[in-house]
């Protein structure tokens, strides 16, 4: 207790310093905690999301051999509807069927009105409960739209479109020769997206020729576009369930191979989406976070300790007297060095403390502004304070070793 005491006063007489170590050890212990727990927080929702997946199904798509093809293998028809009846036949296959996925479907749709004799691709995407409409001009959804043609545009779409947003409410849109009424008129920037678990009855659109435009329309009337195709024939990606039994991949491989002898002349491979390189390419991501942030965490605690060493050692200098004196009345040099330790790890671990409240404040306010729940991990909080110890002792060790090695006489007449 009178080491504590001790080593308490003695710092203040140093208190510039002390903040300013203190400062680089905050920051490492926060960076710490507030890494591993967004970490921590995104591999829960990957597994989440894997956990959902069924393991006997994935999907079957075609990728060009020419580069400046991919992503427009709407163009290509790799799949035909005549097909899926020999594909069915095949040894393990229980299903397949043309892909009902919305976000892995990308499908062609053409309007003179809408894009000016430009067709363009459209990739769908699910409006969260928590994205937010606020339309400049008209009005946003209700429940009585969802099964209704009505569609809220971007302010760019109705100035190129009808001159003025005003006028575009209540006109017409023609897109694959269904007719959409204009209820709102939205700006791009007003639409505030946040991830969450379930999807609302309205999901959004995106078209993108030379600009990236969004817009809006009820899930139904959307549904009812993605079923309509200018080649209703044309699939272009498949379902595949396997029965019971059965190896996943050697299924798909039998699908691929049998893909390749119906379509000989395609120029391209069929391949098949591996959910779990979702999954590691993930992790992988998190993982080099964590690295990155691990470096970053081990500069700010070398700078720290190199702060603390500095301190103990013109403590020491400023203090050979005090030093002299006590050796004199019977202190041994392993009490001295104890001294001058405690006084260094005060320091990493009052910085650790302060680090870890910190980085709980931080990691509560980033959760909010995250479309995911940041997760402390108490051992990420044990390992943390642990770090601040050993740094304390291993900066602290060479000049509480000079102390104690300080000749007692020389120190008293210095």
């Amino acid at each position: 207790m009178n080491m504590m005491k001790n080593a308490l006063t003695n710092l203040k007489g140093h208190k510039l310093r002390v903040f300013i170590t203190l400062v680089w050890i905050i920051i490492g212990i926060t960076s710490v905690i507030l890494v591993s727990s967004i970490g921590n927080g995104v591999k829960k929702e990957v597994l989440k999301s894997v956990s959902k997946v069924n393991p006997n199904k994935t999907q079957i798509y075609f990728e060009p051999t020419n580069s400046n093809m991919a992503g427009m293998t709407s163009f290509l028809s790799p799949f035909k509807l005549k097909d899926l009846e020999e594909l069915s036949f095949l040894e393990g296959v229980e299903k397949i069927g043309p892909a009902k996925d919305d976000f892995a479907m990308n499908s062609m749709f053409y309007s003179e009105a809408y894009f000016d004799k430009k067709a363009t691709y459209v990739d769908v995407s699910p409006l969260k409960d928590d994205t937010t409409l606020n339309p400049l001009y008209g009005r946003s959804f209700s429940y009585e739209d969802e099964n209704r043609k009505v569609i809220i545009i971007t302010l760019q779409n109705a100035t190129d479109l009808f001159g003025t947003p005003e006028d575009a409410l209540g006109k017409g849109i023609s897109i694959n020769g269904n007719i959409y009424e204009v209820i709102g008129v939205i700006d791009e920037s007003s639409v505030v997206k946040k991830e969450k678990e379930k999807s609302n009855s309205f999901e959004s659109m995106y078209y993108g020729d030379m600009d990236y435009l969004t817009s809006y329309m009820p899930k139904k009337a959307l549904d009812v576009l993605m079923n309509q195709n200018m080649y209703p024939t044309d699939i272009y990606q498949l379902d595949l369930v396997v029965s019971n039994g059965y190896d996943l991949f050697e299924t798909a491989s039998r699908v691929t191979q049998k893909l390749h002898e119906l379509h000989p002349d395609i120029e391209g491979t069929y391949q098949v989406h591996d959910p779990s390189e979702q999954t590691k390419a993930l992790e992988s991501m998190v993982n080099n976070i964590n690295m990155f942030i691990t470096v970053i965490t081990a500069i700010s605690m070398f700078v720290g300790g190199v702060g603390v060493m500095n301190i103990m050692y013109i403590s020491v200098m400023e203090r050979q007297r005090e030093i002299g004196i006590r050796r004199a009345i019977g202190a041994k040099p392993r009490d001295i060095m104890l001294q001058f330790l405690t006084e260094s790890v005060f320091i990493t671990v009052l910085g650790g403390i302060l680090g870890i409240i910190i980085g709980f404040i931080v990691v509560n306010y980033a959760s909010s502004y995250l479309p995911f729940k940041a997760i402390v991990n108490i051992n990420s909080l044990f390992y943390a304070f642990i770090a601040t110890i050993v740094t304390g002792v291993i900066f602290g060790i060479v000049p509480a070793f000079k102390a104690s090695r300080l000749d007692p006489i020389k120190a008293i007449y210095k």
